[in-house]
């Protein structure tokens, strides 16, 4: 159980971050212990922020997110609670949709997971174009 208590806690101290870009547009992914955010552009106090919160064995979130040409982005999830800041609806914004609603994989569209790992599997065979960056 000591061990356990451990490895648990010490997955709480690896923070990492992720970008997401496309066409000029980018998306910052920060995973911290219990929580993920996601900002317009730049990790900054003034941008828009969408992020989930998570505790648990069966807690998570999964969804995608669509870039537009016009350098909006729209983080479309229907797993997960999530939450925004400073919303700037004209360049990046969360919806709840349902499965039967989730849009055909293009070359916009990105799915996104808890697990990276996963996250990284789902796009393996899509078209996408989205070019995505992964750091610890």
């Amino acid at each position: 159980m000591c061990v356990l208590s451990i490895i648990i806690g010490s997955c709480c101290d690896i923070d990492t971050e992720t970008t997401y870009g496309y066409k000029g547009t980018k998306i910052k992914r920060v995973d911290e212990c219990g929580k993920t955010t996601f900002y317009y552009q730049d990790i900054d106090g003034s941008a828009t922020r969408i992020w989930a919160e998570y505790s648990g064995i069966n807690d998570g979130f999964s969804g995608y997110l669509k870039f537009r040409e016009d350098g909006k982005v729209f983080l479309l999830s229907g797993d997960g609670y999530f939450q925004t800041a400073n919303p700037d609806t004209s360049k990046f914004e969360y919806e709840r949709i349902y499965s039967y609603e989730r849009d055909a994989a293009d070359k916009t569209i990105y799915f996104i997971e808890l697990s990276t790992r996963y996250e990284k599997e789902e796009n393996v065979n899509t078209a996408t174009e989205v070019k995505i960056k992964y750091e610890l």
